[in-house]
C-alpha cells in the first residue's frame, strides 16, 4: 500500500504546489461529457428521435437503444421470452457531416423499458450513463396518461434503476420537433449544470402551437391526465357475414378528452397556458423519506435555472 507522509516538509509542500499551479493548463485531462442513453416508444426509424439524435451530442455522449418497431402504449413492460435481437445501426445519413454525433446506435426488438435495461447493462461503453431521455412523443403524456406511455415507461425505467429519467412529449405531433429538440438540449445543459437526480423521472411536455406563442416553461405537479379511454363494442357490418364463431366478440378502443377544468398547477393547465411543463416524478423505488427529499432537491435545482426565467 503507497502511504502519504502527514509530517510534511514546507519545502517540499510549495514545492508540490508550485508545479501544481504552474502546470501546463493543456496536458489537463479533459472534462468528462456526460452520457445520455437515449430512447423512444416510436421506433428508431422517427422523428422525434432523430431531432433528438442531431441536438442532444452537443452537450453530452449519447447512445441510442431504441425499438426497431413502433412499441407505442406498452407503458414499462419488459420483452423477455427467448432471444432479443438487437441491430447495430449507422448514424442517420443526414447526421453524418456533425461534428458530434451519436456514439452508437442500437435498434432492439422489444420494448422501450427493454431499452434501457439493454442499454444500461451491455452499451454503456464501460462508462456510467447520467440520464436516460425518452422522445419525443407525437402527443402529450401528462398525469395519469404518462401511466399508459412507452415513451413515459423507458424515462421511469431509468429512474428505476437508479439513474435519472426524461420523457419529452408534444402536444404538437409530429411537428416542431427541431425546434423542440434544440429547446430540450439547452434544458437539459443546464440541468447538468446544477446536477441531475438520480432515482426522479422528469416528465417534460411542450404545448402545441408555433415555438413563437410558447410562454414559457413551468415546474408543475402531477395531476389528472388529458384522455379517457373506453371499449366499445364493434357491431356486425350489415354487408358483412357474421364471425363464424358465435363465442366472438369485438370490441374497439374509443379515445376522449377528459371533461372539467383542469387543476391549478397540473401539467394539463400548463399546456392549456401555451407553457413548457416539466413535472418531477420520484422513482418507487425510492423510500418514502428519499423520494421527499429527491423531489424538493430537484424542485430548488429546477427553480433556479434560466429556462424557467
Amino acid at each position: 500500500m503507497k502511504v502519504i507522509a502527514v509530517s510534511f516538509c514546507p519545502v517540499m509542500a510549495l514545492c508540490v504546489c508550485s508545479m501544481a499551479f504552474c502546470a501546463d493548463e493543456s496536458q489537463e485531462a479533459p472534462a468528462r461529457r456526460p452520457l445520455i442513453l437515449l430512447t423512444n416508444d416510436d421506433g428508431i426509424e422517427s422523428a422525434g428521435i432523430k431531432a433528438l439524435m442531431k441536438e442532444l451530442p452537443r452537450v453530452a455522449d449519447v447512445i441510442v437503444v431504441a425499438p426497431a418497431t413502433n412499441k407505442s402504449g406498452v407503458s414499462q413492460s419488459l420483452t423477455y421470452r427467448g432471444d432479443i435481437k438487437v441491430f447495430k445501426r449507422e448514424v442517420p445519413e443526414e447526421l453524418k457531416d456533425l461534428e458530434r454525433k451519436p456514439l452508437a446506435l442500437y435498434a432492439v426488438e422489444g420494448t422501450p423499458a427493454t431499452c434501457v435495461l439493454l442499454g444500461a447493462g451491455n452499451f454503456s461503453q464501460g462508462r456510467s450513463f447520467d440520464l436516460v431521455v425518452s422522445g419525443i412523443n407525437p402527443g402529450s403524456n401528462i398525469g395519469s396518461d404518462g401511466n399508459l406511455s412507452g415513451t413515459v415507461g423507458a424515462a421511469r425505467m431509468g429512474a428505476d434503476i437508479g439513474l435519472a429519467g426524461l420523457a419529452v412529449s408534444s402536444a404538437s405531433g409530429s411537428k416542431h420537433v427541431a425546434q423542440i429538440a434544440a429547446s430540450l438540449a439547452s434544458f437539459i445543459k443546464q440541468a447538468f449544470s446544477v446536477g441531475v437526480e438520480k432515482g426522479v423521472l422528469l416528465n417534460v411536455n411542450y404545448p402545441g402551437g408555433e415555438p413563437k406563442d410558447w410562454k414559457g416553461a413551468v415546474v408543475t405537479s402531477i395531476g389528472a391526465g388529458n384522455y379517457k379511454i373506453n371499449f366499445r363494442k364493434v357491431e356486425s357490418d350489415a354487408d358483412e357475414p357474421p364471425p363464424a364463431d358465435k363465442s366472438l366478440l369485438l370490441f374497439r378502443a374509443a379515445f376522449a378528452r377528459a371533461g372539467g377544468e383542469p387543476a391549478a398547477g397540473t401539467a394539463r393547465a400548463g399546456i392549456a397556458a401555451g407553457k413548457i411543463c416539466v413535472t418531477p416524478i420520484a422513482s418507487l423505488s425510492l423510500p418514502s423519506k428519499v423520494s421527499t427529499k429527491s423531489l424538493s432537491l430537484t424542485r430548488q435545482r429546477l427553480a433556479g435555472l434560466a429556462f424557467f426565467k
